[in-house]
C-alpha cells in the first residue's frame, strides 16, 4: 500500500477524466472494484465497505457514459464529413471534367500536360548545363581544330 499512495494508487484512476485513461488505469479500476466485492464477500457487510463499492461502480458508469457520448458525437461528426465530402464530389463529377478548378500557381509554377509530346523534359537549371557544356566543347573542338591545323 505504500507503493499506492507514492503515485496515488489505483484509486486515483477513479479520478481522471474517463478521456484521459490508460490501459492501466482501466486494469487499476478494475483491480479496486475487484478488491472491494472481495472484500465485501470474505468479511462481514461493511456499511463503509458496500458505499465505497457502490460509488466507484456509479463513478465507472459515468466514466463509460461520457466515453459513449463522446464517442458517438465523433461518430456523428464523422457522418456530416463523409456526406459532405461525397456531396462535394458529386458536384465535381457532375460539373465535368473539363471545369476543373484551376489550381492557384506562383511565379515560379506551372501546370504541365503529361500527355503533350512537345512537354518540357528538363528543369531551366538543367538546360543551362547542358548548354555551358556544349559552348566548353565547341571551344575545346576550335582549339584542337587549330592545332590540328598546325600540325598539318
Amino acid at each position: 500500500e505504500d507503493e499506492e499512495e507514492e503515485d496515488g494508487g489505483p484509486e486515483s484512476a477513479l479520478e481522471k477524466s474517463p478521456f484521459q485513461l490508460t490501459a492501466a488505469d482501466v486494469y487499476d479500476i478494475s483491480s479496486v472494484v475487484g478488491r472491494d466485492l472481495l472484500q465485501l464477500r470474505a468479511g462481514p457487510q461493511l456499511p463503509a465497505a458496500r458505499a465505497r463499492l457502490q460509488f466507484r461502480i456509479v463513478r465507472v458508469l459515468e466514466m463509460l457514459e461520457a466515453l459513449v457520448s463522446e464517442s458517438s458525437v465523433a461518430e456523428e461528426q464523422l457522418r456530416r464529413e463523409r456526406d459532405s465530402l461525397r456531396r462535394e464530389l458529386e458536384q465535381l463529377r457532375a460539373a465535368g471534367p473539363g471545369s476543373a478548378p484551376q489550381p492557384d500557381l506562383g511565379p515560379d509554377q506551372m501546370v504541365i500536360d503529361l500527355t503533350d509530346p512537345n512537354r518540357p523534359r528538363f528543369t531551366l537549371q538543367e538546360l543551362r548545363d547542358v548548354l555551358q557544356e556544349r559552348n566548353q566543347l565547341k571551344a575545346q573542338l576550335l582549339v584542337v581544330q587549330e592545332e590540328l591545323q598546325c600540325y598539318k
